[in-house]
């Protein structure tokens, strides 16, 4: 029943996070967008109080918009705020961590490389949302920060070091997703802090009936522009779960922050066509690069320590795409492998049986004779798809993935 729960509970936040992302992220390309494409108005204009405006065609009509410095006592009714999907975003999403993840914090752990509980991979998740946030906002504060360039390098260092920290204890999947959070959490914390709270000041200092000042713009739109170059990596790695290849393999660190490297290099690159003309070609150029990049470290065998069955294992568990199925944090398409070996496993027909070598090796090449109760059919065989060796290795892997298998 409450696997059940569990399942329904993660399948409506999923949505609800999907959905609130959408809007939040479409607000930040929008309106950098317009931000961009701002016409300044002419020197010598009459309208002081106009910045800037902006003619655009949807829906059969034109909608003029204007960028305007405001005066005590004129300011419009109603006035939008664009907060809530933002918080929406962020608050769904760690619900679905609690639902997904915290719950059972051994799904957190990569079993091959640590002995970690669940309560403490947990534990160390949540420390690295609180962690990297402190250090982002005291980088960006700091003198550091003053510099785009040494703010930037300073910000890449620190995921490099969390991507590193936490590779040595979580699972590959669970490792981009943290990744993702963090970095999520930093763009929700920038609007509760920085940008609604400036606005807040500029607003309460207008109604107080003092003059418009912009210094409270030009700090919360610096961190709007932070979250604007950070939305396509964040939703890359919201994603990550149906890329298998990269957070499987073994230097799927690299990966990682070559991919966000990459996907901040997009977006400044797609915000500067307006004024560099060449900017399809850097980009093009930038894309193929990395691709290469990442598929050769995808390919490139890891020089850690570990037992080379369990590596070829792992290698024909990336080949063969079974962590599409079988990494889920809560399962649903088909039985988590962490942690399951030696334990008794319930059947649709109501029996239970050991899962040991025998059952692995039969569900492998087998996979209709015994059915995980609560699962469809679904697996295919991969009776003529595997050698002999590659099956015993992968059966090690899955072995491995309990840290205290017999």
């Amino acid at each position: 029943m409450e696997s059940g729960f569990s399942e329904i509970a993660a399948i409506l936040l999923r949505f609800a996070h999907v959905v609130a992302a959408i809007m939040w992220i479409g607000n930040s390309l929008l309106f950098t967008w317009m931000e961009l494409r701002l016409i300044a108005r002419r020197s010598g204009a009459p309208d002081d109080d106009l910045i800037g405006h902006l003619d655009m065609l949807h829906g059969g009509g034109v909608f003029h918009l204007e960028k305007r410095i405001l005066r005590p006592g004129a300011i419009p009714v109603p006035l939008y705020w664009f907060k809530w999907q933002s918080y929406t975003t962020w608050l769904t999403g760690f619900s679905l961590l609690c639902v997904l993840f915290y719950r059972d914090g051994s799904t957190l752990a990569d079993a091959t490389r640590s002995d970690l509980s669940g309560p403490a991979s947990a534990g160390l998740s949540l420390a690295g949302l609180v962690i990297g946030w402190i250090y982002y906002d005291l980088l960006w504060r700091s003198p550091l920060g003053k510099n785009l360039w040494t703010g930037a390098i300073g910000t890449f260092v620190g995921i490099a070091a969390a991507a590193e920290f936490y590779g040595h204890y979580f699972n590959g999947r669970a490792l981009y997703l943290q990744i993702g959070a963090m970095m999520a959490t930093w763009m929700t914390a920038n609007v509760f802090v920085h940008i609604m709270g400036n606005q807040h000041r500029f607003m309460r200092a207008l109604e107080s009936g003092q003059p418009h000042d912009p210094s409270f713009g030009k700090r919360a739109k610096s961190r709007s522009l932070h979250n604007h170059h950070l939305t396509f990596p964040v939703l890359f790695l919201m994603l990550s779960a149906h890329f298998p290849r990269l957070h499987a393999a073994d230097l799927r660190v690299p990966i990682l922050l070559v991919t966000i490297l990459t996907l901040v290099a997009v977006k400044a690159l797609m915000n500067a066509r307006l004024h560099f003309r060449a900017w399809w070609i850097i980009l093009t150029a930038l894309v193929v690069s990395a691709t290469a990049i990442v598929a050769a470290l995808i390919h490139r065998p890891s020089t850690s320590p570990v037992n080379p069955e369990i590596t070829h294992g792992r290698q024909v568990f990336e080949a063969m795409a079974c962590g599409s199925c079988h990494m889920q944090g809560v399962a649903q398409i088909a039985p988590s492998l962490h942690g399951i070996y030696g334990t008794q496993q319930a059947l649709a027909d109501g029996t239970t049986v050991l899962i040991d070598e025998s059952y692995l090796r039969e569900s492998i090449l087998t996979p209709q004779a015994k059915i995980a109760a609560g699962f469809a059919p679904a697996m295919p065989s991969f009776q003529d798809r595997l050698s002999e060796e590659e099956l015993s290795a992968l059966i090690d892997y899955v072995r491995s993935l309990t840290p205290t298998n017999p």
